[in-house]
């Protein structure tokens, strides 16, 4: 267990704080909560997130190959949680780090979320939101297994963006 990287995680968590993608909506009214339906998808946790949800009713860690790395840690619900515990990759949501060229990350409309979440591409994203998942991502950069994981997230997106660019 490395308590370090779960602290850094809680960092995360309160940088975000209660913002959401909506400022004053519910973002699933949109979609019909379709991203929390606890469909057996999971979502992926961040390194050192898995400690968090250890023992935790409705949730289940399971660990899976991820972009070819062994051992990264998904996390399964049943669709319904206090939103005080959701991951980190659900705090986010539809937002994912995108590694840029000096080093740093920016972040980008989460392209796996394209066909479920109509804000995905994040133009109608509150800007107060999106600035603070990108403090979040300056944080957890700053620790070599948070940006290392973050890099194969980007790498995720850059080719999944390859597919949809015009």
């Amino acid at each position: 267990m490395n308590n370090d990287l779960t602290e850094l995680i809680y960092k995360a968590y309160d940088l975000i704080g209660s913002l959401t993608p909506l400022k004053g909506a519910d973002c699933g009214r949109l979609c019909d909560k379709i991203c929390c339906r606890g469909d057996k998808a999971g979502m992926l946790l961040f390194p050192g997130e898995e400690n968090i949800f250890e023992g935790i009713v409705g949730f289940e860690v399971e660990e899976i190959e991820y972009m070819e790395t062994a051992g990264m840690k998904l996390l399964m619900c049943d669709g319904e949680c206090e939103r005080g515990l959701r991951p980190l990759a659900c705090r986010i949501f539809p937002v994912a780090p995108l590694a840029d060229e000096n080093g740093g990350f920016g972040a980008v409309g989460d392209i796996r979320g394209r066909r479920m979440c109509p804000i995905w591409d994040l133009k109608y994203v509150d800007r107060a939101f999106l600035k603070a998942v990108k403090k979040a991502f300056g944080l957890l950069s700053g620790d070599s297994e948070m940006a290392a994981f973050m890099r194969l997230v980007s790498a995720e997106q850059e080719e999944l963006m390859r597919f949809y660019r015009k």
